[in-house]
């Protein structure tokens, strides 16, 4: 995303002074000159969601009261820090803090855009609508010269009317979340930092694994903000957001206990997203991590692909003959990328990388492709057309569309091409073997008369950039790593 240079755009921001918001003109994002103007008014509650070191800090917005997430708005019986609270323990609070069910909501916390964001989506969780997040939280206000007070004692004012009305799928848990891993149409994005998504830095919670959901997509949070600690404008965010889920358009998200995931759905909505194709995992990754039965990717590249398939790609010749050094790298590029799309037949013609077609079925499509051209056609001799491109259509290996490109009559599935994939690999291993020397030569319309030794080579440096490529793909499709 970039740089952020103006204030996002928000219901309401640069206004005039005005009536009390209604019902209809609030959120999801108030700027401070919006809230300034109308501090104090009837019916308008400000609620400070401060969490950590935040939490009970000298100073506040006037007339703030504490949306305390460290305290009686989270379940404190439920293993996950931040757990939403019960409905009739939601509605104790927020009545306890005098909200009515008529009123309007203001939540700002002291880093900014932090926890305020949880407090407005568990608003909208429990049927709340009429609320919204302070941009920039309380640095943005006292940015802006606007005065604060000294934090008083817990609010003792009147009772509020508020009663909580549940809504299906805006928290979710783990089960949900592993469906939605293994939807196509559905993303997992995580708001933690990229260090501890890879897990390469620990998690704060002592003893909790590292690490990633398989298949869960990184955007820190932190990313949604620009300038200022203010929320980036709805366009940039539209693009970070298309630019990792690409048109997949139902939203998970997660991030360390489910409070800056909420920053994720926050950004989300500003982007146009509908409200009801949003989760956000409660307990997220700590609740995740806790579960010895749940998969987690290391995200370590250093790290081999597991299996034993993976361990004897590097058992062929360091030392001796020239045919058998190359014959054992290029079988372990070949083998490299059978791992690299392993567990995936079902979804290889699915998934590309926006806006590329190219997808891990077009890999192997293409690859195919080559192993043919240059053992059958150009060393052998043979009559041996390409089986998914041409001349009309020169990239059908890559751009597969499902629409029954050319080749055999299963070639439109995951499973056919890896059939004339392996045929095309084994006439090619019984060519080299069979040839009674590398300077076994053929006919090339591109590079001229060729050897053995040059496909050889050829065929591995083709294999490895192509494996780059899978890395890319298979990491963006269910975010597993190794080599």
């Amino acid at each position: 995303m970039t740089e952020n240079t103006q204030t996002h755009t928000t219901a309401g921001a640069g206004t005039e002074p005005g009536p009390r918001p209604g019902p209809g003109e609030v959120g999801p994002l108030v700027g401070a000159d919006w809230l300034a103007a109308r501090l104090g008014t009837p019916g308008l509650v400000v609620l400070d969601a401060s969490v950590g070191a935040h939490r009970g800090a000298a100073r506040r917005i006037p007339g703030a009261r504490p949306f305390d997430l460290d305290g009686a708005l989270s379940d404190h019986d439920a293993p996950a820090p931040h757990t939403m609270p019960g409905p009739a323990a939601f509605t104790e609070a927020m009545r306890s803090l005098g909200i009515d069910d008529t009123g309007t909501v203001v939540v700002y916390d002291g880093a900014g855009i932090y926890s305020s964001a949880r407090a407005w989506w568990m608003l909208r969780a429990m049927g709340f609508d009429r609320a919204a997040v302070l941009d920039g939280g309380l640095p943005a206000w006292t940015a802006a010269g606007l005065p604060v007070e000294e934090t008083g004692p817990a609010y003792e004012g009147p009772r509020g009317s508020f009663t909580a009305r549940p809504r299906a799928g805006l928290l979710v848990d783990s089960g949900a979340v592993a469906a939605a891993l293994a939807d196509p149409a559905a993303a997992v994005l995580d708001a933690r930092t990229r260090e501890r998504f890879a897990g390469t830095a620990p998690e704060p919670r002592p003893g909790l694994r590292g690490g990633h959901m398989p298949g869960a997509l990184n955007l820190p949070f932190g990313e949604l903000l620009g300038e200022g600690g203010l929320m980036r404008p709805a366009g940039e965010l539209r693009e970070g957001f298309r630019a990792l889920a690409g048109s997949r358009e139902r939203l998970y998200f997660s991030c360390g206990s489910g409070v800056t995931a909420c920053v994720l759905a926050l950004g989300a909505v500003l982007a146009g997203y509908p409200s009801d194709t949003l989760a956000v995992y409660d307990g997220s990754w700590t609740d995740w991590a806790m579960r010895p039965e749940l998969p987690a990717v290391p995200g370590r590249r250093a790290e081999l692909v597991p299996g034993e398939a993976s361990e004897r790609r590097f058992g062929g010749p360091a030392t001796g003959d020239e045919r058998s050094i190359l014959t054992g790298v290029l079988e372990a590029q070949r083998t490299t990328l059978e791992l690299k799309c392993a567990g995936l037949d079902g979804e290889l013609a699915l998934r590309a990388v926006e806006p590329s077609t190219l997808s891990l079925l077009g890999l192997v499509r293409h690859l195919a492709d080559v192993e043919r051209r240059w053992f059958r056609r150009v060393l052998a001799g043979q009559d041996a057309p390409a089986l998914f491109s041409s001349a009309a259509d020169p990239d059908g290996d890559f751009d597969f569309d499902g629409a029954g490109r050319p080749g055999p009559a299963t070639a439109g599935t995951a499973k056919g091409a890896w059939e004339a994939w392996r045929a095309e690999a084994a006439f090619a291993r019984e060519f080299t073997e069979a040839a009674p020397d590398l300077d076994a030569e053929g006919e090339d319309a591109w590079r001229g008369r060729v050897s053995l030794r040059w496909v050889l080579v050829h065929m591995i440096e083709e294999y490895a950039r192509h494996n780059g490529h899978a890395d890319l793909l298979r990491e963006r499709i269910d975010g597993a790593t190794g080599l």
